[in-house]
This record gives C-alpha cells, sequence and structure tokens, in this order.
C-alpha cells in the first residue's frame, strides 16, 4: 500500500498538470511493472487497483479531459481478490474511462493459481483402478498455500462452488463414471419425498442398477449421483447413503426435487462423479478435501503444461454503480463463480473480452441502464454465459442493455439444464448479431417485456435434454411484447422421447411475436405437440413470414382447457405475477398492451393465436393447435432459394414465394450472425458440410383443426315450455321413454360456438311443476359412473328475469349414476350452496356407452317461486368429459349458472 501511494505521489508531481490540459488521459499497467511507478507507458503500474487510484485522483484533481481517461493493461495477473470498480471510478458522458488490454499477447486477469509440475509425484496405488496406477499424480495443495477449494452442497444442479482444474487452458474431467455420457436407473426402488409439492419429509429414494461398478465405491468420499432422476429438463446431483452390492441397490441421502419416477419417457440417467475410484483416464482429476491434495492423470508433458486451479470465490471484476466505463480485450479465467458482475450504473461497455473455463457465469449485468456486451467471446462455462437484467417492469420503462456481436459455446457445462447462453430480463433489452452453439439445453432465455432478440444464429443446443426449447420463455402471460426476429436456428434438439423445440413459449406464455426468421432441421415432436415454434397453453402469439425447411413440425400448440386457464388465473403463481409484480389491470399495461383489458376476467371465449404467410417446405407437418393460418405456403420442393444444399436460404428475387404468399417479406438470412466490425475483424465462418434438405414423411397426428364457427347470436334463444300433464315420477317417465314435447338443442360452448354432439331438453310444466327430459349423446369411454362436477353431468340454473334484491340463483346438478344436487349462488363467481333437503326428484339412466338420458321433476314453489313467476334467465348445460366439454343451452360466457346472460324460460 505505501508503495501505492508513493506511487501516486511521483504520478501527481509529474503528470497531473499536464493531464488537466490533454485531450486524452493515458495510463499504463503492467504485470512486470514495479512496486512504485509513474503509470508511464514505460514506468507502468503494476496493478490495476494502482492505476484506478490514479484515475481517481485525477478527477480529484483536474478533472477528466475531452477525451476521457484509458489504463492500458497487460500481463497476467492472478487475482486473489476482486478488482472493484465503483461510482467514484467511471467517466461522464463523452468522457469514458476505459480499461483495455495492451500488446500482442492475452491480457490475462485469472480467478486461479498456477500449480508448477513440480508439486507433483507420483500417485500411491490405494484406491486408484489398476489402469491408472502409475500415470496419476498427487500435489499438496497446503505446501502451495492453497487451503481453499470448497464443498459439495448437499444438493446440487451440477455446478458447485468448487475448485476445478484446468490444463492448457481447457477444462479437465472430474473422476467420474461412466467417463462419457450417462448410465441408466435399471429400476426405480422408492420415489422418495417430493420437495417440490411440498413434501417436507426427506424421504430418500432407492434405485436399482446393473452390473457389478459401484461395488468400487464402497469407501468411496463424498460422492454424488449427478442425474435426471425424474424429467429430462431438471438434473441435480444426490449425496448417497449406501450401496448394497447383493441387491444391486442404491440409497440416497437426500430426495430428488421432483422424486425419482418416469417424468419423461426415456429411461432415467445417472452419473457417479467425485471418485478417485474412478479417476482411469488421461484428463480427469479428483480433489481430497479431507487430506488437501490434487490427483490428476496429465494428458500433456507437466514439464510443458500450464496447469491452474480455480481459487477465487468472488468475480475477477466487479463493477458497482459506474457509469461511462469500458472494458476491452480482456482475457478473463479461472474463477470458481462468476466472472464480471456489473451492477447498476449506466452506460458499462465491455468489448472484446474473452472469458472462459469459469466455474458459474461469464458474465452477469444486473440492472443500471444502457449497459453493452459486445464482440466477446465466451466458452466452456459451468452454468450460464451472459445474462443481462434491467428496466422497470411495473412502469414498463426499458433499460436498453445490449448484447451484440458474442460468440457464445459450450456453456451449460456443469449445470446442465437451465443454464442458458444468452438470457435477457426486465424490460427493452435487445440481443443482436450473436452466435450460441453446442450446449446441452436452452441457449437463449429471456422474460420480462419489450425485448428484441433479432440477427443471431443458434445450433446443435438441447442435445441432451428433451421438454426444451433452444429459444424458451414461460409461465408469465404479463412478459409479453418481445420480438424475436431474423434470426437462423440449425439443427435443434434430439429424439428423447417427449419433444423439444427451436423457439418454445411454455405454461400459458404469449403476446409475442416470431418474425422473418429461419429454421432448419428443428424442433422433434415425438408423439405430441411440439414443433420448431411450440406454444405449450398460451395465446395472442404471432408466428409470421418465417421460413421452415425440413422440419418435422413447423408450428405446434397444446392448448390449455378452460377449466386449466380458470384455475390458473385464479391461482397463486398468476396471481402473483400478474396482479403483484406487475398489475396487469391497470395502465401503463392496458394502455400498451390493450389486449390485457379484462385478462384477468375469465371467460370461455376462444384463446387463439396467428400464423400468417409463412413458408414450410419439406416439413412433415405445417402446424396443429390453436393457431389461425392464412396465406402459408407449403411446399414439397425447393421454392427458390440462393443455395439451399450449401446453407444459404436467402429467396431469389424470382423466388415463387412472393408471387404465391402475398406480402411476404423478403427475409435478410445473410445479415444474421456474427458481424464483421473494429471490435470483430475476423468473424467465425460456420463451415456448411450438413447432408442436402429432403421431404421428410408426412405426420398425420395432430391435424390441425379449423376454427369453429360461431352459432348465431342476436337475441337470447327463448324456450316455451309445454304444458303436458305428465304426473309420473322421473324415473318412470324414463321407463316409459315417451316425452310428448319437441326437444331444444344443446350446441352451444360456453362462447356460443357450435359443438358436436348435440344434447337436447324437452321442456314441460304442468301444476307448479316445472320437468324436463335431456338427452345427451357422448363419446365413447365416457365416465358413466361420475359423481362429481367436471365428470359428465349436466346442469340446470334458473333466475327470475326480474330478480329480486340479493335473490340468489338456483343451480340443480345430475349425474348419470341418478345422484343430484339442488341448491343456490350468491352470484356466477360464488360456488353453490347445496340444500340437505328438497323436494326435487330426479332419474338417470344409461342407455349405452355413448347416451344417458336423465329426468327432472322440479317443484317451482320448492324453490321459492309463485305462481305468478311465468319468465325466467334460464339454462342448460352439458359437461362430455371425454372430450373436454361444456355444452350449454346459450352460452354465457363464463360460468354455466351465470343465468342472467343464458336463455329465457316462458311458462304458459
Amino acid at each position: 500500500m505505501h508503495s501505492q501511494l508513493r506511487s501516486l505521489l511521483l504520478l501527481g508531481m509529474g503528470l497531473s498538470m499536464a493531464m488537466a490540459t490533454a485531450a486524452h488521459a493515458d495510463f499504463y499497467v503492467s504485470s512486470d511493472g514495479q512496486a512504485v511507478a509513474k503509470g508511464t507507458r514505460f514506468d507502468p503500474f503494476q496493478s490495476l487497483e494502482a492505476a484506478r487510484e490514479a484515475v481517481r485522483l485525477l478527477k480529484r484533481t483536474s478533472g477528466l479531459p475531452a477525451g476521457g481517461a484509458t489504463v492500458w493493461v497487460k500481463g497476467e495477473f492472478d487475482r486473489t481478490a476482486s478488482f472493484e470498480l465503483g461510482a467514484d471510478d467511471g467517466g461522464e458522458p463523452g468522457k469514458p474511462v476505459e480499461y483495455r488490454a495492451w500488446g500482442d499477447q492475452p491480457v490475462r486477469l485469472s480467478g486461479g493459481r498456477l500449480i508448477p509440475a513440480s508439486a507433483f509425484t507420483p500417485a500411491p496405488a490405494d484406491r486408484l483402478p489398476e489402469e491408472a496406477v502409475g500415470h496419476v499424480l498427487v500435489a499438496d495443495l497446503t505446501t502451495l498455500g492453497i487451503t481453499d477449494t470448497g464443498s459439495f452442497p448437499q444438493v446440487f444442479r451440477g455446478y458447485a462452488a468448487v475448485s476445478e482444474l484446468f490444463c492448457n487452458d481447457e477444462r479437465q474431467s472430474l473422476a467420474s463414471w461412466p467417463n462419457e455420457g450417462w448410465t441408466t436407473v435399471a429400476k426405480i426402488i422408492k420415489a422418495g419425498s417430493n420437495p417440490r409439492n411440498g413434501d417436507k419429509t426427506r424421504e430418500p429414494g432407492v434405485i436399482e442398477y446393473e452390473g457389478d461398478r459401484p461395488s468400487r465405491w464402497l469407501q468411496a468420499k463424498d460422492l454424488r449421483l449427478h442425474g435426471y432422476w425424474c424429467f429430462d429438463w431438471y438434473d441435480e446431483a444426490l449425496p448417497v447413503g449406501s450401496i448394497d452390492p447383493a441387491t444391486h441397490q442404491i440409497t440416497l441421502a437426500a430426495p430428488h426435487f421432483y422424486s425419482i419416477k418416469q417424468g419423461n419417457p426415456p429411461p432415467r440417467r445417472w452419473r457417479a462423479i467425485n471418485l478417485l475410484e474412478e479417476l482411469d483416464t488421461p484428463g480427469e482429476y479428483y480433489l481430497d478435501r479431507e487430506t488437501n491434495q490434487l490427483y490428476f492423470w496429465p494428458s500433456v508433458d507437466l514439464a510443458k503444461a500450464r496447469i491452474v486451479l480455480s481459487t477465487l470465490q468472488t468475480p475477477i471484476v466487479r463493477v458497482t454503480d459506474a457509469s461511462h466505463l469500458i472494458l476491452r480485450g480482456f482475457t478473463l479465467e479461472n474463477c470458481v463463480r462468476t466472472a464480471l458482475i456489473v451492477d447498476g450504473g449506466e452506460d458499462v461497455q465491455i468489448q472484446a473480452c474473452l472469458v472462459r473455463n469459469v466455474g458459474e457465469n461469464a458474465i452477469d449485468v444486473d440492472g443500471g441502464k444502457g449497459h453493452r456486451v459486445e464482440a466477446c467471446d465466451i466458452h466452456d462455462t459451468g452454468a450460464k454465459g451472459l445474462t443481462m437484467n434491467g428496466g422497470d417492469r411495473k412502469q414498463l420503462v426499458p433499460a436498453g442493455h445490449v448484447a451484440e456481436n458474442n460468440h457464445i459455446w459450450r456453456f451449460s457445462r456443469r449445470q446442465q439444464t437451465y443454464a442458458g447462453g444468452l438470457n435477457l430480463g426486465g424490460v427493452g433489452n435487445i440481443a443482436r448479431h450473436n452466435l450460441l452453439h453446442d450446449a446441452p439445453h436452452t441457449a437463449i432465455f429471456i422474460s420480462g417485456n419489450d425485448h428484441i432478440v433479432e440477427y443471431n444464429v443458434v445450433h446443435h443446443v438441447c442435445l441432451e435434454t428433451d421438454d426444451c426449447g433452444a429459444f424458451y420463455k414461460g409461465r408469465n402471460p404479463s412478459s409479453r411484447g418481445n420480438q424475436i426476429r431474423w434470426n437462423f436456428w440449425h439443427h435443434i434438439g434430439s429424439p428423447r422421447g417427449h419433444g423439444n423445440n427451436a423457439v418454445y413459449f411454455d405454461d400459458g406464455d404469449g403476446g409475442d411475436t416470431v418474425f422473418g426468421n429461419v429454421f432448419f432441421r428443428c424442433g422433434e415432436p415425438a408423439k405430441g405437440t411440439m414443433g420448431a415454434v411450440f406454444s405449450h397453453g398460451g395465446h395472442d402469439l404471432k408466428v409470421d413470414n418465417n421460413i421452415f425447411v425440413e422440419c418435422k413440425r413447423a408450428i405446434g400448440a397444446s392448448p390449455w382447457s378452460n377449466g386449466r386457464w380458470r384455475d390458473s388465473l385464479k391461482g397463486k403463481t398468476y396471481q402473483d405475477r400478474l396482479l403483484k409484480e406487475v398489475d396487469i389491470t391497470q395502465p401503463p399495461y392496458t394502455t400498451h398492451y390493450p389486449e390485457l383489458v379484462g385478462y384477468m376476467d375469465y371467460t370461455d371465449a376462444p384463446r387463439r393465436s396467428e400464423a400468417e404467410r409463412n413458408v414450410v417446405v419439406m416439413c412433415g407437418q405445417f402446424y396443429c393447435g390453436n393457431f389461425d393460418a392464412a396465406d402459408n405456403l407449403v411446399a414439397n420442393d425447393d421454392p427458390g432459394f440462393v443455395a439451399l444444399d450449401q446453407g444459404d436460404f436467402t429467396l431469389r428475387k424470382d423466388s415463387s414465394v412472393y408471387q404465391l404468399v402475398p406480402g411476404f417479406e423478403p427475409v435478410p438470412f445473410r445479415e444474421m450472425g456474427l458481424a464483421k466490425s473494429a471490435l470483430r475483424p475476423h468473424p467465425v465462418q460456420e463451415k456448411w458440410d450438413y447432408e442436402p434438405a429432403k421431404q421428410l414423411p408426412h405426420i398425420t397426428l395432430h391435424e390441425p383443426q379449423p376454427p369453429r364457427a360461431p352459432a348465431p347470436r342476436g337475441e337470447r334463444t327463448v324456450v316455451k315450455a309445454a304444458a303436458c300433464p305428465i304426473t309420473c315420477s322421473p324415473k318412470e317417465n324414463l321407463a316409459k321413454g315417451v316425452w310428448p314435447v319437441p326437444p331444444v338443442a344443446i350446441v352451444q360452448d360456453s362462447a356460443g360456438y357450435a359443438t358436436k354432439p348435440a344434447s337436447q331438453v324437452h321442456v314441460m310444466v304442468a301444476e307448479g311443476v316445472l320437468r324436463l327430459v335431456i338427452e345427451n349423446e357422448v363419446p365413447d369411454g365416457s365416465d358413466l359412473k361420475n359423481e362429481k362436477w367436471g365428470g359428465d353431468a349436466v346442469e340446470i340454473a334458473l333466475l327470475r328475469v326480474t330478480p329480486a334484491q340479493g335473490e340468489k340463483i338456483v343451480v340443480l346438478r345430475g349425474y348419470p349414476t341418478g345422484k343430484f344436487e339442488v341448491g343456490t349462488a350468491a352470484d356466477a363467481d360464488a360456488n353453490p350452496v347445496w340444500r340437505k333437503d328438497s323436494k326435487v326428484t330426479y332419474a338417470a339412466e344409461a342407455a349405452s356407452s355413448t347416451r344417458w338420458v336423465c329426468a327432472w321433476s322440479i317443484p317451482l314453489a320448492d324453490l321459492g317461486y309463485a305462481p305468478a313467476d311465468k319468465r325466467f334467465a334460464f339454462n342448460v348445460s352439458v359437461r362430455k368429459a371425454a372430450s373436454n366439454l361444456w355444452q350449454m343451452l346459450w352460452g354465457t360466457g363464463g360460468h354455466s349458472y351465470d343465468a342472467a346472460k343464458a336463455a329465457v324460460l316462458e311458462l304458459p
């Protein structure tokens, strides 16, 4: 510290006056510099901290000159603490402070410790596999001054804050079995508890394995099994409790988050990690945390190798509340956690940096506004690549962060799911001209509003997982207004059993636009409804003007039922996200997104998305689900690409697309991906050596259904009850099978759309008793022994056309078994309160597996009505559960017993 102060005094005496009037201020740092230095090119500082203090001194004395200040840095810096830049370390508008790499060699900021070759000696044979004896070396870390290598938490998702080993700038493999890929669970003996559903019993699962390999591990220390224990989109590492070689069973020491079960179709996958007993191949290592020794089987000559153990548990660089600051040209590597964090501030630019071999994420930008990450290379991260969050979601104020021209690959190396290469959150951020590839799960995650994802290329991701997408967004319909446009997606997904997608809107998500993208060999629908673009449950999506080539299904959807939408809107997740985190019922949401007006008022109205002006070439199926398709072209051969077999999907000017698809806009294919610039003078060009495109077999599963034609919605239906002197009981009435009045059809769903098969009701009245007979055609396989609402049943609702103050709706429900209920509801949103006694009688019978009939005898006086009451708001509803159909005499647009919005019953 004293040497830094002396250095600054020298600087202050010799340079501060000149810098006050100079157009630009320059300071120099070299790892070979002197402890006491002036910070000049020929007498550089030795540390980044010394340069930081020099900039602060300049700002306090003469202020920043017109061109700002640059700190030129060269050499290699092994960081034992974060380099911190705060509010005092930034520049001013037009006067940035820049930290910039200097010289022809990489400028390394490392969070690791070099391990000299001399530190290694031959490892004892104890616990080593036979094939490893004589090859594995060991180093005592304590003698090197390394005492903290972290520890595994009990349960973790692939990433844990522990040291890793790197040789010649490549991540080495923690000793494991199998060395590549996964083994599978032979049999699930016990699922264990399910913490995801609130189960706090902490009962671990038990699995059965094949073969005898785990017999080697009986003396292992801190053994973990990393696997996809339930779903192929959620990996987790669990501790081992015991291994029984006699039964071939492993009892885990903690439960899996979802419990161990067959959540997706293929067998459950797992691998054993952190095993000295499996250090059996070059490039593997093991850390014995009890003895603090590092075991390593090198694949190269150690005398010529660069061996680094990551040790820094904090960011290599942390920028907090700084503004107008530039970091350019650095290599950040070998830290245990995230390499670079920008928190708050304005206009921080990360330019042309290489971030690699980090335990967690490469770059996290959180908050602030106008930050930019440009022309960076990011690879071999344990979890995420680049994350940019910012903006005010409550007020829809954009942050304006930009991720541009970055090359991001081999991310998510340890945490294999939900660790995207590029992640946007908040409001109004942009990801453009980035190249992402080679990862087990999703490449781009976004949440929030009004982001733009454009001119990116994404390929060879979702390679080891399932029920996922190269682009993923989900579970929050308030997050909308996002544009995914002019991107190229190719070779996405693998055929694992459930299905995967290129662009995935999950769990009710909607309100976004997919425009002008090119998709080639994307998506795996399996036997379901997934596609290159897929919507699970949501609506209000626009999938327009895209090009799909050789995708099994171009556009897929799995719409939610009305019941699921009703429950979701009332459920805690949507109530929190749509009304508490933000409020979509108020401005700015209702003014910025007019389609949100009334969103929380549940109705059974159709929930649709649009697919217009798309070009679908050599695909197995165009679309399925709740998309309204118009002006699309489906072709079995090349419609006029410049060079389809060479991977140039630009449409020629004379392409037939422009004649056959009115209004189709040219897709700027050649502009997608990395762009040449001063910061990236030599962008990577992908070698196109894939098989030529071919026509795929047609998919007949889940053929799209055309939109339903709406029923006439003029004046509400008026039902005139016929006078009929039937006096027998409903049971006798059914036995006779004669009802001498014509039926009224029951064909509408709640929104008034025509549905099939129809039901019908005969309406009669005699001596103050309303008699109804309802005939129901139902799908084969219907449950006609049901006695709960939601399954097959009928419902009647009555309310005087001019009700008295506080008058309740009469609700009667009958089931195929003969069970029935009579009650009242305070309004259409209230649950009915059932009476314990009533003079209403009811009978039902199943005439066949596809038909059942019921009869009612309803004394109107028993319901509180007088003889003078002749006009009622009236509805008859039929639930047909096998086809998820709610049929009504008159669609209410909501609840079946909202009688005031239903038909009218007139008595003679």
